[in-house]
C-alpha cells in the first residue's frame, strides 16, 4: 500500500547520504542543530541564581530531541531507513498489516536519524574537548547561560576553535552573574572556567 512512499523516501535518502559523502558531509544543519542543540544546554536554562543544574541539563537533553529536526543529517538517515524499512516489511510482506509496517517504518527512521544526530554531537564535542588545553579557553569571552555568582557554578557559552561550547563557569567577583551577561575566562581549573567581567573599552 505505500510501497511507492518507501520506495522514494529511500531513494532520496540514499542520494542525500551519497551527495553528502560526495561533498564532504558538511551536514547542511551540522551546526544546524549543534548550534541549536548546543542550544540544548540553553534552552529554557536561563533561570536565577541557584537553579538545579541537573534539572536543567535534562531539559537541555529533551531539547535536544526536537532540535536533532533542524538537521538535515537527521533527515538523511529518517528518509533511508524509513524506506529501506518499509521495503523489508511492507514490499516483501514480511508484516501482515501495512499499517503496523508504517509504524515500524517510522519508528526505525525516527530512532536512527535521532541517534545519528546524538553520536555525530557526541564526536564534535570530543574532538573540540581533547583539541582544545586550558590555554585555549583563557582569554575567550562568552554570554552567560545559567546565572551564578561567588563560589556557585553557572553556564557560559563560548565559541572555541570555530566550535560553540558550553562550559562550567565561577567567579570571585561578588557581583552575581546573571544570564545574558558577558564574561571573560581569566583561568581554567579542570572543566570549570574562573570568569571576570569584560572590560568596557573607553571609546572618548
Amino acid at each position: 500500500m505505500y510501497v511507492y512512499v518507501y520506495l522514494f523516501s529511500f531513494a532520496l535518502g540514499g542520494i542525500l547520504l551519497l551527495a553528502s559523502i560526495l561533498l564532504g558531509d558538511k551536514d547542511g544543519g551540522g551546526h544546524d542543530a549543534d548550534g541549536g542543540a548546543d542550544a540544548d544546554a540553553d534552552a529554557e536554562t536561563g533561570g536565577s541564581q541557584g537553579i538545579d543544574h541537573g534539572v536543567a541539563d535534562a531539559h537541555g537533553s529533551v531539547a535536544g530531541l526536537f532540535t536533532a529536526f533542524l538537521s538535515l543529517r537527521f533527515w538523511m538517515f529518517f528518509l533511508a531507513f524509513f524506506g529501506l524499512t518499509g521495503l523489508a516489511l511492507d514490499g516483501l510482506d514480511l508484516v501482515d498489516s501495512s499499517v503496523v509496517a508504517l509504524a515500524l517504518s517510522l519508528g526505525m527512521g525516527l530512532l536512527t536519524g535521532q541517534v545519528t544526530v546524538a553520536v555525530f554531537r557526541s564526536l564534535s564535542a570530543s574532538e573540540t574537548s581533547t583539541a582544545a588545553g586550558p590555554g585555549d579557553y583563557v582569554g575567550k569571552s562568552g554570554r552567560v547561560l545559567v546565572s551564578f555568582g561567588p563560589g556557585s557554578l553557572g553556564k557560559l557559552r563560548i565559541t572555541l576553535k570555530g566550535t560553540t561550547v558550553d562550559v562550567l563557569a565561577t567567579s570571585d567577583d561578588e557581583r552575581p552573574f546573571a544570564t545574558g551577561d558577558e564574561a571573560m575566562v581569566i583561568q581554567m581549573n579542570e572543566t570549570t572556567a574562573v570568569v571576570a567581567r569584560v572590560p568596557v573599552s573607553d571609546h572618548s
